[in-house]
């Protein structure tokens, strides 16, 4: 057994080098890996010659975590392209509080094995500029003490990729758009969305960190000789451009809708049991509407953020109660919302009787849970939706840094909320 410790972002070796290189490496005939987290800008390193891998023979086994948001849609899709049905692909995930978080990348031949195992996630920081570390351990079969290892490092992985319901699949395009569904995992287009919405709290909030930037070694450029015409494109990909000429690419163009305005950029709120619940579930009992409360002193603080009143349309058919400006019902239908990648339409409706305005929209409803904090950011319709909509899920950074802004109250009402 010898053993090496790595270390990033400034080691000589570091994880990407280190699955580029063996992945090359003809005298290795399987991989397999347990990773937390995966992401299109560590898989565009490896898709090339993780496929060249499983052309001339090489066994894959590969399983991936879907917590917190941290593997995407893109991810998933580029290792499942790459493999081409001649590897395995499996997501791991306890609904209970637990993480799946290894980070372990194991090569194996008949005579030796070679593991890394480290805080690397198979992202570009993970393979090449965050600040890691791991041990590197090369394994000699014929000793005892090395097969016995890899012995338990093998069953583990077996357990981490066996298909087992309601914990672990095996993945396939289906999968990944019901994955996608339930939110297990985003688009990156949502994810660079996130990314910029932080920026604003940051700005608005107009801290300065104690903190300073440093330059580290980049990760190397990626260039496809071929473009992949099956595979999904990003701008993370680095496409030689002669290569596209031969081919008739169709992208679909959003139409533009309605700019949304308002004194404000972003509304926060927590979401309650009205929220998120569904009602009786006993047979012969439908489900509530699903709607999210509003309510009207959230409103009030900024009209226009919502489109109030001028964009609402009074209900000919309501007969309950006036409000004390003579309005009744009012409905702004077919508001176009972006939430996890796609673009849906929703109503918003004033309720003069409960004196709240309330978002009908199940797809909001399913993606929440009491506690979770609803973020809506204004859009300028330009790319098709008037608002970009986030669940934010408690347990995450994201939801720990949101809750300290959300400082106001409701009365009578456990409600947290506030404008950026």
């Amino acid at each position: 057994m010898a053993i090496n410790f790595i270390t990033h972002p400034k080691d000589s070796l570091r994880l990407g080098n280190f699955l580029i290189d063996s992945l090359a490496d003809t005298q290795w005939t399987e991989f397999r890996a347990a990773i937390a987290f995966i992401k299109r800008s560590g898989t565009k390193h490896i898709k090339g010659p993780l496929s060249e891998f499983v052309n001339r023979g090489g066994r894959v086994v590969i399983t991936a975590g879907v917590d917190v948001g941290g593997t995407t849609v893109e991810g998933l899709e580029d290792l499942l392209f790459s493999l081409d049905n001649r590897g395995e692909l499996f997501v791991f995930h306890n609904a209970n509080s637990s993480t799946f978080h290894p980070k372990i990348y194991l090569f194996k031949n008949d005579r030796q094995a070679k593991i890394l195992i480290g805080s690397a996630n198979m992202t570009e920081g993970g393979l090449f500029t965050n600040y890691e570390a791991g041990l590197y351990i090369l394994l000699n079969l014929d000793s005892p003490t090395d097969s016995e290892l890899l012995h338990r490092i093998e069953s583990t992985l077996n357990e981490w990729s066996t298909e087992q319901d309601g914990i672990c699949f095996r993945v396939t395009a289906d999968l990944i758009e019901r994955l996608t569904l339930e939110n297990q995992i985003t688009d990156e287009a949502v994810s660079q969305a996130q990314r910029r919405a932080s920026t604003v709290v940051a700005e608005i909030a107009r801290v300065r960190s104690m903190f300073r930037g440093q330059s580290v070694p980049p990760a190397p450029r990626v260039v496809m000789v071929e473009a992949q015409v099956d595979s999904p494109i990003s701008d993370d990909d680095t496409i030689i451009e002669d290569t596209l000429e031969a081919e008739t690419l169709t992208v679909a163009v959003p139409t533009p809708t309605t700019p949304q305005s308002g004194t404000y950029r972003i509304f926060l709120i927590t979401l309650q049991k009205t929220d998120v619940g569904v009602g009786q579930t006993t047979s012969g009992k439908q489900r509530r509407s699903p709607e999210i409360f509003i309510p009207l002193i959230c409103r009030d603080y900024d009209p226009d953020f919502w489109g109030w009143p001028n964009s609402f349309v009074s209900d000919v058919n309501w007969t309950g109660p006036l409000d004390r400006d003579g309005r009744g019902k009012m409905d702004r239908a077919n508001v176009m919302v972006r939430l996890a990648g796609t673009t849906i339409p929703v109503t918003i409706w004033y309720n003069p009787d409960k004196k709240d305005i309330r978002i009908r929209s199940e797809h909001i409803r399913s993606a929440g849970a009491i506690g979770d904090i609803l973020y809506l950011e204004r859009a300028d319709g330009t790319s098709g939706f008037s608002y970009y909509v986030e669940i934010i899920p408690q347990g995450t950074v994201r939801y720990s840094e949101h809750i300290r802004l959300c400082t106001k109250s409701v009365r009578n009402s456990r409600k947290l909320w506030n404008y950026l």
